[in-house]
């Protein structure tokens, strides 16, 4: 009698040994993750007064960040996909956004030759594209296109469907219901976006509209740009546009990311039909394998009477240590005009490790990191 037991508990277990390793053939999880900080130095005038800031800060190239990704082949070309990543503060070991658990993605999928269906909280188009326009990388002091526009980076509820790629073009659709009683557009979020290949060639549009509750008022936004691989670097073309009206609510999406122009304040002003656009050109240049240097400037145009616009240049200088592991060096002057008060933020998401210039004040930046990733 117990022989027969134990030959039953020996097949159940064999059984399911089976069964996780055909599952773990068709399956695979990821964990990856971000280490980024840099020893900063800020200078620019505040009410009158010379003021400088120096700090050791996070999230200089990149946002520090933990996340787990996963794939299973369900069969027939059709697979499941998930994505979840965490950001933190690797100088304290606190996370970016306390009230939430997985604050940059957490989402769920499918996917197939018709392409993948996503649900969940999601980047924003504007935000993959950005990086490939910019050659900051959308990041640093030194980044112009990041310090001036401030396209919405994710969004809740977001239920997103990827084209396959056709002549090395994807094409990705994005609606975020408003979940409100009694309307299908309050508070709801439409995005549309395309990125393409064509041999040197790399371009990217995007667009995207956030309704607040009552549907009264919408935040529209566009973007465009790419890059041009030259052989040893690459130069970046960036444009972005935005409408000056911001509610207090928008939807699932986020307002309005901290340390970019507000326009509920005094900076461009919040008036319908107002709007400002921001250009950035830059290059980048690979000395040796491992290391590179590049530069480049942007403009933002303030559309309204205040006229409230600003200019900036920066430099940048990085190098390889690995495939994983780089120093990176950025020096940055900003000068605001006409009563602007821009900021230098790089890809932080709070204001606490950028000075708040006076308005009209102009603003100098350098920044000697590293990031690791993993």
């Amino acid at each position: 009698m117990d022989k027969t037991c134990n030959l039953r508990w020996i097949s159940v277990v064999l059984a399911l040994t089976a069964t996780q390793a055909a599952w773990a053939e068709n399956s695979s999880v990821t964990i990856y993750g971000v280490l980024d900080v840099f020893a900063g130095y800020q200078s620019t005038t505040i009410g009158g007064q010379k003021t400088n800031l120096s700090l050791v800060g996070n999230n200089g190239e990149m946002t520090s960040r933990i996340g787990f990704k996963g794939k299973e082949d369900l069969g027939q070309g059709y697979f499941a996909a998930f994505n979840l990543e965490s950001g933190f503060d690797p100088s304290t070991g606190a996370l970016q956004n306390s009230y939430r658990l997985f604050d940059r993605q957490a989402w769920v999928g499918l996917g197939g030759g018709f392409g993948e269906v996503r649900v969940g909280r999601q980047n924003t188009p504007m935000f993959n594209y950005a990086g490939n326009m910019d050659a900051f990388g959308a990041a640093t002091y030194g980044s112009a296109f990041n310090n001036f526009a401030n396209w919405l980076a994710r969004v809740d509820n977001d239920i997103s469907y990827v084209t396959p790629k056709f002549s090395n073009t994807t094409v990705e659709l994005h609606y975020s219901p408003g979940e409100r009683a009694g309307t299908s557009v309050g508070n709801a979020v439409y995005q549309l976006g395309s990125q393409t290949q064509q041999g040197p060639i790399s371009f990217a549009t995007a667009y995207l509209r956030a309704n607040n509750a009552t549907n009264t008022v919408s935040v529209t936004q566009l973007m465009a740009g790419g890059n041009y691989d030259y052989g040893n670097g690459k130069v970046y073309l960036a444009f972005f546009r935005t409408n000056d009206v911001i509610s207090t609510t928008t939807g699932n999406a986020l307002t309005n990311p901290a340390g970019k122009y507000d326009p509920s304040g005094s900076v461009v002003g919040n008036v319908a039909g107002n709007y400002h656009n921001v250009y950035g050109l830059s290059l980048d240049y690979r000395l040796t394998p491992a290391l590179s240097v590049g530069g480049g400037g942007g403009y933002i145009q303030d559309s309204s009477s205040l006229d409230r616009n600003a200019k900036q240049f920066g430099l940048i200088l990085n190098y390889d240590l690995s495939k994983r592991t780089r120093m990176y060096s950025v020096v940055s002057r900003l000068v605001n005009e006409n009563g602007a008060a821009y900021k230098m933020t790089g890809a932080s998401l709070t204001t606490s490790q950028a000075l708040s210039p006076q308005a009209g004040a102009s603003e100098f930046g350098f920044q000697l990191g590293i990031r690791h990733m993993f």
